[in-house]
């Protein structure tokens, strides 16, 4: 009779390299995933940015129906402390639309990790003074440094006379294209030595063309504007006028007709020869977005 003997095996463990190997695998897989993770966060940030900014455009077109349509001032009057998004007696477009919307948080962009209570908070001139809710200028600073910054230049421009700095807005009757005229967009409010973005948003951008290319304001009131885009500034928060690509650098904007899309800086600029100060010129302004065309 044969017997069979059965061999024991002994469990056998990964050697060390084999180890290394598997590490070495997923690092590579995390490395390609990791971005593409990142992307689709942003991009989900993006769509609720964009529904953030429909509700917003809706709400500026309710406070347009309810004062002869006439579009929102960017600021009432800042003459008496001489300073325009400095505090009262000024107020700033995102108060005066409140009224309508209800709801500060839509003007705080998701992708925006300065937009919190703390840091929209605290004084427009040091940057660092705190702002209790008591504080008249507590939800003006909100507002100023709202992620959504007004087209003012062109839809609601700057006035400087006696007793009076603020804005006059214009009409709907005035713009001839609202459905190619840009209204506000995505802003920054300043940034750091490193050229990263800090302190929330503006309430308004700066137009990278205010001429045309005979050399003609085609600014409403032939006002200048503050200081336009500078492209050659690496760490200058006007470096797109205040305007900033959060979104896997591309912008969120609002057109006068209320729709909303994400664009590119390059489509932001179309038919203006962008230069530092505002001194490019227009010379398509079916193509400028910017203007009244």
């Amino acid at each position: 009779m044969n017997t069979q003997h059965t061999r024991k095996v002994e469990p056998r463990g990964f050697t060390l390299i084999e180890l290394l190997v598997v590490i070495a695998i997923i690092a590579i897989l995390a490395a390609i995933l990791f971005p593409v993770f990142a992307q689709a966060r942003e991009s989900a940030r993006k769509i609720s940015c964009l529904s953030n900014f429909r509700q917003i455009n809706t709400g500026i077109q309710m406070y347009t129906q309810d004062y002869d349509e006439m579009l929102i001032p960017a600021n009432t009057n800042g003459a008496a402390i001489g300073c325009l998004g400095c505090g009262r007696p000024d107020y700033v477009w995102p108060e005066l639309v409140q009224s309508y919307i209800k709801n500060w948080q839509i003007f705080r962009c998701p992708s925006d990790p300065h937009a919190n209570d703390r840091e929209l908070s605290v004084s427009a001139y040091d940057d660092t003074t705190p702002l209790s809710p008591s504080d008249p200028n507590y939800y003006y600073t909100w507002g100023a440094r709202s992620d959504v910054g007004l087209n003012y230049v062109f839809l609601s421009p700057w006035v400087s006379k006696p007793g009076f700095w603020g804005s006059i807005p214009v009409g709907l009757p005035q713009i001839n294209a609202p459905s190619n005229t840009m209204m506000f967009l995505d802003t920054i409010w300043n940034r750091d030595s490193r050229g990263v973005p800090i302190h929330g948003g503006n309430w308004v951008v700066e137009s990278p063309c205010i001429k045309d290319s005979a050399g003609n304001f085609i600014t409403p009131t032939g006002f200048a504007g503050y200081g336009g885009w500078q492209p050659q500034d690496p760490v200058s928060w006007i470096q797109y006028g205040g305007s900033w690509p959060r979104h896997n650098n591309m912008i969120n904007i609002s057109y006068v007709d209320g729709h909303t899309k994400n664009i590119t800086i390059g489509a932001l600029t179309a038919g203006c020869d962008v230069k530092p100060g505002q001194a490019g010129a227009a010379y398509d302004r079916n193509a400028y977005i910017w203007d009244l065309l």
